[in-house]
């Protein structure tokens, strides 16, 4: 009984966490076509690693039965190239199969930065996210084999998104794109070179995340699929009171609601001056930079680009490498401006699932 009265209690608190999903049926309508619905259900189950009970109940009440939630945890050290993940299938007439990928844990951000672990660094996709990718069609071979003509859904965020992103393109290649259903958020760059459209994989975008600008451009760098920009650039007041109040009625928000008035510029500026300092990727992960001085390395230990791009991220003190001028100084003044205009906050928020979710109300109407 008092186990029983606890799982009940569960779940009351856990659905005043995240957005309860809606019972309309993922797959209604063809894959190619951006449905707002679909994209807010995706969102929601995305962001449910942050309530996985939650995210296992809202699937269990439209018949998701979830088959295994992997590599949740890292041990200290570990340094794979995995994500987490969680599988849910519903079976029929045809098997129905969500996989949503987990946003950067614990330990991870430094695999977020690893580009290119091979170190070939003329490689034409993002090797770490890909690795992981690689490593849930790997382990759930299986179960993609015994499946009956199936539908995909699968998302994402952040880091999550990256691997979904790949992914997608991947069962889209074995499955076809009129049975896989992509939906990213906040998507990092995964890919460059030729490749297919996949016109069935969408990644929204918040054009005032630094995430989704990373790996940068000036590398070459884009996503699978179609970017839905989300009008943060280019609201008018109307649109911008509507997607406030969509935050204020979430209950996932973290922080306040703001604008800035140069909406992503400054990011963008702040991304120029990164692809200045690291035009190529071989010279953001090989070229030591001297603190103390301009100029390269010599005796002195250094910091190379994409090391100091992981201090940035993960709000790391900079004390060191402010106290003398250096190559870095331009950047490092441009992110410290960026963090310290008005609500500092605002650039965290701006990656946030809440934030993306508001945002996508006031475009899509729903």
């Amino acid at each position: 009984m008092k186990k029983a009265l606890s799982l009940v209690l569960v779940f009351l608190i856990a659905f005043s966490v995240l957005p309860v999903l809606a019972d309309t049926g993922f797959f209604a309508g063809p894959s190619n076509v951006y449905t707002p619905g679909l994209a807010q259900q995706a969102l929601t189950i995305a962001e449910g690693f942050f309530a996985p009970a939650v995210q296992q109940g809202q699937l269990l009440m439209q018949g998701f039965k979830r088959e295994g939630i992997y590599n949740l945890s890292r041990p200290e050290g570990e340094n794979r190239h995995v994500a987490a993940y969680s599988v849910f299938v519903k079976n029929g007439e045809r098997d129905q199969v969500i996989i949503a990928v987990r946003y950067t844990g614990d330990g991870e951000w430094p695999l977020n930065m690893d580009l290119m672990p091979s170190g070939d660094y003329e490689a034409q996709i993002a090797e770490n996210f890909h690795l992981a990718a690689q490593d849930i069609l790997d382990t759930q071979a299986a179960l993609l084999d015994g499946l009956k003509d199936p539908l995909f859904l699968v998302t994402g965020h952040s880091r999550g998104a990256a691997v979904a992103n790949i992914l997608g393109a991947r069962l889209t290649d074995r499955f076809g794109a009129e049975s896989v259903y992509a939906y990213t958020f906040a998507t990092p760059r995964t890919v460059r070179g030729d490749y297919p459209s996949y016109d069935n994989i969408f990644n929204v975008i918040n054009p005032c995340d630094m995430v989704p600008m990373l790996p940068l451009a000036v590398w070459g760098f884009e996503r699978y699929g179609i970017d839905r920009v989300l009008p943060v650039d280019t609201a008018d007041e109307a649109l911008i009171r509507i997607a406030r109040q969509a935050y204020e009625k979430r209950s996932d928000k973290i922080g306040s609601f703001q604008v800035w008035e140069d909406g992503g510029q400054a990011v963008r500026a702040l991304m120029d001056v990164c692809g200045e300092l690291m035009p190529t990727v071989a010279e953001a992960y090989t070229q030591r930079h001297a603190i103390a001085h301009p100029g390269l390395a010599a005796d002195e230990l250094g910091i190379t680009g994409s090391e100091l791009m992981m201090n940035l991220l993960t709000a790391a003190d900079l004390s060191a490498l402010t106290q003398q001028e250096n190559d870095f100084t331009p950047l490092i003044q441009a992110m410290l401006a960026l963090r310290n205009r008005g609500d500092a906050a605002t650039l965290t928020a701006n990656h946030m699932p809440s934030m993306y979710g508001a945002w996508m109300t006031a475009a899509d109407g729903e």
